[in-house]
This record gives C-alpha cells, structure tokens and sequence, in this order.
C-alpha cells in the first residue's frame, strides 16, 4: 500500500502559485500577517479581513474592507473600532480619508474626542454643518460662525440645512453678546416649520437682552399659540432658555443643586457658562459660574478646572467692597455662587457709549486700585485686568471680577504656558514670559484706563506685541482734547515697559488719580463696532495651510483678537512632555530678536507663534555685526535643540535679525 506524499510546506505552495492555499498554511501557523500578505495577490481581500481583526489591526481591516469593496463592512469595523487607542483612530481615519470616504473618518475622531480633526474632514466631505458644531465645541468660535454662514449661503435660503445652520448661528452668536446679528439669524430659522419653535425660544432671549421687551412679549404669544405647553410670558420662556444642562448625559455639564432657580443666562465660553439665578437659600440674585466638566475632567476641561481653583483660591482669601464677591465654591460640581452685577462690565458701556466722562473713569480707577490693592497684599496677582473683568453693581459701583488666571506671588511662576489674558492689555513682562508681579496688574489697568477715557486701547494693532514691548505710550490728551497733562502723566507711568519704573503699588498709583481735575471733557463718538461674522469672514482670511512640520501642520490664520497674522501649528498629537517643557523655554527666552511664541492650546494640540516679515536664511549667512546683534540669546537657545548653531534659521527684518523657533514646513 502506497504512502501518502508529505504535505507540501508553505513555500513549496507558493512556488507552485497556490497562494490560498500557503495563506491558509500561513494562518494555521499563526502567521496572520504573512497569509493576508498572501491573500491580497489574489485579490482576496475579503477573506484576509477576519485575519486583520485576528491580528488587532483594525485600520489594516478596514483598508482591506474597502479594497475589497465592501464599505459596509469597513464602516462597521470603524464603528467597533476602541477610541482610547489614539494611534489606531488615526491609522484608521488616515485609511478612509485616503480613499474619500470622509465623512467615516471625521465621525470616527469625533468619537474619540478629536474634534479639529473631526471638522476638517466634515468640511472636506461638504458636512459644514457637522464641521461647525465640532469647532464650537471646541472653543473655536470664529471659525464655527464662519462655517454656519457659508452653510446658509451654500445650502439656500429655503433649504432645510440653511435654516439648521441660522439657528446654530443664531445660538452662538448669542452667547457671545451679539445680540442684535443672533436676533436677524433667528428669524431666518423660523422660516423653517421645523426649526422655528427653537428660534422663536431663542429669539425672546435675544430681543430681551437688546431691551424690547414688547416686541419679545409678541414671540412669546406665537410660541404659545403654537405650542400651549409653553408659557406666554417672555420671562417665563427665556428663562427655559438659560436652564442650564443636567448630569444625565455623557457631554452634558454638571447638575445644578435645587435651591437655585435659573432666571437666564449671562454669559458663555468655551467651557462654561454663568447664569443668573435665584438663591433660595440666601434669598438673593446671585451669578452662578458652572463650568462643564469637574474635578475628574481630562485634556482642555482639566485646564479650565484648574483656572476655576484658582479663581476659588483667590476668592478665600479675599473680601473686599472692590471685589466681585464668591459666597460659594462647590469644587466637585464646578460651580461659583458668586455676587451678582446688574450694572454689566465696563466692556458692555464702552462698546456702547465709547469713553467715559473723565469723572466716571477717576471714580472706577481708585475703585479698581482699592481692590487691586487688597489683592496684593494678599499675595495675589490678578494677571487679566481688562475691561471685561471689570463689573459694576446696581449704584455703579465698580468692582474687579474672575480671578481665574490669578497665581499668588510666592509661587513665583513667569508666563510661559501660553498667554492669560487679552493682547490689547498686556504687560511686556506676561508677552516675554518673565516673571509676574503686581506690577503687570497695574500695567493691564492703565491700558484700561487709557480705554475708558479716550474709548480706544493704547495701542491699536495689528502688531500688539511689539507695540507693548517696544512703542511709547501714546498721549491720551491727543487723542481726547480736553484731557490733562495729570491724565497723561498716570497713563504713561502706568504703562512703563520696564516693571521698575512703574507705579509701586496700587495705591501710589490711586493717589495720583486722586489728583485728576473732573471738570467736563467733551465725549469722542461711541463707536461702531458690532461685528457679525460675515463682516469677519470677509475681513479676515481663511486659514492658509503652509505645509506639514515635523510634528503636524503649518497655517497663516488671522488672530480673531488682535487682528493680526500668526502662526498656527496643528499637532498630530499632543505634546509630550519633553517638547512640551521645550516649548515653555522657548516662549520664556523673549526679546526683540527671537520669534515670540504667543499661546499654547490648553489641549496641548496646537502652539501659536508670532508671524515675522523678511528673508529667511541661516546664521551663518548673516552678516557679522548682525551676527552680533544675536550673542546674547545663545546661552538660553543653545539647549533648546534647534540645530547646530551655524545652521539655525534666522529672519532678516528691517529691525535686525531674528532667531526662528517655529517648526520649519518639510519639504
């Protein structure tokens, strides 16, 4: 009886060209990798998905899903897919965007939180709606506003995603205090039988907070008699409006405790909002500060927790008649029971009426300094003094407000984990990243100052950073005829770059206005200033992409803010703490003659560096007293891994020479 011939090895099947058969070898063996490898020279690539999802690479089963032609299958393998694994998501959404299924991929980051990532592919797949939800909830409201109004103007005035994307405008425009564009963008939503019950909701708010409470009343008839559930007071629906989220959702902010009654909302950022409410407790208005994350909260929401501990720890050690007063802090909960101001910020009259009466101003000033004053000699340093920060209650009072980016002085930290604070406002020493005392608050209040009295902040841009580091303090008679020689004299001292030749304390600073005539100065025009985001999309450009880095992408934007051009660098990933340590050296070197970096994203996906004017080229190309003009900052650069010092990147400039720190774009 003849002996069965041995089995062929898997090389022997491949040399006879029976591939599927050495790929089934190859998996009985346990070499998953090598059978698929197999499988896709025969085109098979259908039976090598089981091995992929063998071998726990999702992002190869999905690619071979669709090589395969099944995008059914690729899309359930993307939806099984565990977003805590960043590196597969990323594989996997590099896979679908690679092979135009976009829209996949962008709900694929969205699920795991990657949610700029997530809306540059819904607008690559033409799902601006989708794309803008993701910006706003990412904090990145201009552009969110600009993608809402391309999605009105694309989709058409009758269609149903237009009036989808006016509502959404409509709400954002809204809680960013644009009250009269919301109330026009709402009633564009209305249109829409769909959509017009949450507009006409939306729109009693809006037509409240511009003080036409008449014409608010008329919405709130038609809402009734479209739906009898909802009250017919205007109040009564705006105030349903303003109830802030419960905990019964995975996205949704933390539960606001039952002895507060929610009246209307106030105010709102990215990552939280402040409601007026009613206290039953304490019997009282109050301002309830809710953030939408606590304690346990991770990534940007851990940044915003840690700002609200602050603003905690500042408000325990502080009572004063010139301080917002916090009677509560509920830290597992995210919420400040604070004081609250009916009289609105100095933010809200200056955009409406334009300067102050020179009387006005002095009275705020030595009200602010009063606060101020308490704040430092108990160790703390506001660090965003500004006209929004500044509240005044129901007899206009003054009183300075949100200590969340305050640090106490002993801890001794310098700025340079992005900036805190507004551009316009901004002491040298916080721009440099040196380090912070009293002195930056006294800066930041004399730019306000400066503001209240002429209706314009000392330096108009677009360039804020240099003006602050190296531009003279204007004159503030100049701009406002009428003014002292004493109102000059405080504006300008106030505003010294060096910290030394400024004001000691507040109260030095407090006895000089003490000083300031108040006989009647004529009034400049109230500005003009409400902006819409189509006035904003038409002055600022998009974001242009200038290439990929060594770690992510390279834009031009325009800073909403300051209004000026800036680098973006988008991150592929966050940065790790290496770099990140790296790049807090960086933004603490300064000067004149090394390219600032301006800000650091809380999620630590994107930094944001000064954009610079002139002719690239390495050190070793400069001239030598040029090269002089750069001794100085070797020491610090030296460890800072930007290349060996003849290779390092510098700028010519009109000013002189300037050591580059952002990424260069690979070719």
């Amino acid at each position: 009886m003849a002996e069965n011939p041995p089995p062929l090895s898997l090389e022997d099947l491949v040399a006879a060209g029976d591939y599927a058969g050495a790929a089934a070898r190859a998996a009985d063996d346990g070499d998953l990798g090598r059978a698929i490898t197999l499988l896709e020279r025969i085109w098979r690539f259908a039976e090598a998905v089981p091995l992929a999802l063998r071998l726990g690479d999702a992002p190869l089963a999905i690619r071979l899903a669709l090589d395969a032609r099944d995008p059914e299958r690729a899309r359930q393998i993307a939806e099984a897919l565990d977003v805590a694994d960043l590196d597969q998501v990323a594989r996997a959404a590099d896979v679908l965007a690679s092979r135009g299924h976009h829209e996949m991929a962008a709900r694929l980051q969205a699920r795991a939180g990657l949610n700029l990532q997530a809306a540059a592919l819904y607008e690559r797949a033409g799902g601006l709606l989708a794309a803008a939800d993701l910006l706003q909830k990412a904090g990145h409201f201009l552009e969110a506003g600009q993608l809402y109004e391309r999605a009105v103007r694309e989709a058409g005035p009758a269609s149903r995603e237009a009036t989808q994307a006016a509502l959404a405008l409509g709400r954002l425009l809204g809680l960013l205090g644009r009250h009269r564009e919301a109330a026009r963008a709402l009633q564009v939503a209305a249109r829409d039988p769909e959509s017009r019950v949450p507009a006409l909701r939306r729109l009693c708010v809006e037509l409240l907070a511009l003080d036409l409470p008449s014409a608010a009343q008329e919405i709130a008839g038609r809402l009734h008699a479209l739906d009898a559930r909802l009250p017919s007071s205007a109040a009564d629906i705006a105030a349903l409006e303003a109830a802030p989220p419960t905990s019964s959702g995975a996205d949704e902010g933390p539960a606001v405790p039952r002895r507060f009654r929610v009246l209307r909302a106030l105010g709102a950022g990215s990552l939280g909002r402040v409601y007026a409410a009613e206290d039953e407790l304490l019997g009282q208005t109050v301002a309830l500060k809710v953030l939408s994350a606590g304690a346990g909260a991770e990534g940007p929401e851990r940044q915003a927790f840690a700002r609200f501990l602050r603003e905690a720890e500042a408000s325990s050690r502080l009572q004063h008649p010139h301080i917002v007063r916090v009677y509560e802090v509920r830290p597992q909960e995210g919420i400040l029971v604070m004081e609250h101001m009916t009289g609105g910020t100095l933010a809200d009259r200056l955009a409406k009426q334009g300067a102050l009466s020179p009387a006005s101003v002095r009275r705020l000033a030595l009200e602010v300094l009063a606060g101020l004053e308490a704040a430092h000699s108990h160790g703390i340093v506001h660090r965003d003094v500004k006209p929004a920060n500044i509240l005044f209650d129901g007899a206009g009072n003054a009183k300075l407000g949100d200590f969340g980016a305050a640090h106490l002085l002993d801890f001794g930290q310098t700025q340079t984990g992005g900036l805190i604070g507004t551009l316009a406002y901004l002491s040298p020493e916080q721009i440099t990243g040196g380090k912070i005392g009293a002195a930056a608050d006294i800066y930041a209040l004399g730019a306000t100052l400066f503001e209240a009295l002429t209706g314009q902040p000392p330096f108009l841009g677009p360039d804020f950073a240099a003006q602050h580091l190296g531009q003279a303090c204007p004159s503030a008679a100049e701009r406002r005829p009428g003014l002292s020689a004493a109102h000059d004299r405080v504006l300008r001292r106030a505003l010294e770059k060096s910290h030394a030749a400024r004001f000691g304390s507040a109260v030095a600073m407090a006895e000089e206005i003490a000083a300031w005539p108040v006989t009647p100065v004529p009034s400049p025009p109230a500005p003009t200033n409400s902006v819409n985001f189509a006035a904003t999309q038409e002055d600022t450009p998009p974001p242009h992409l200038v290439g990929r880095t060594q770690r992510g992408r390279l834009f031009v934007v325009v800073d909403p803010r300051v209004r000026r051009r800036v680098l973006r660098e988008e991150l592929d990933q966050p940065l790790a703490p290496d770099a990140l340590a790296e790049v807090r050296a960086l933004a603490a070197v300064g000067g004149p003659h090394v390219q600032r970096i301006l800000a650091l994203d809380p999620s630590l996906r994107a930094v944001t560096f000064e954009a610079i004017e002139g002719e690239e080229m390495q050190l070793r190309d400069l001239l030598p007293e040029e090269q002089g003009v750069l001794d100085a900052y070797w020491p610090a650069l030296t460890v800072l891994g930007l290349g060996p010092l003849p290779e390092r990147r510098v700028l010519r400039t009109p000013s002189g020479p300037v050591v580059l720190v952002a990424p260069p774009v690979q070719s």
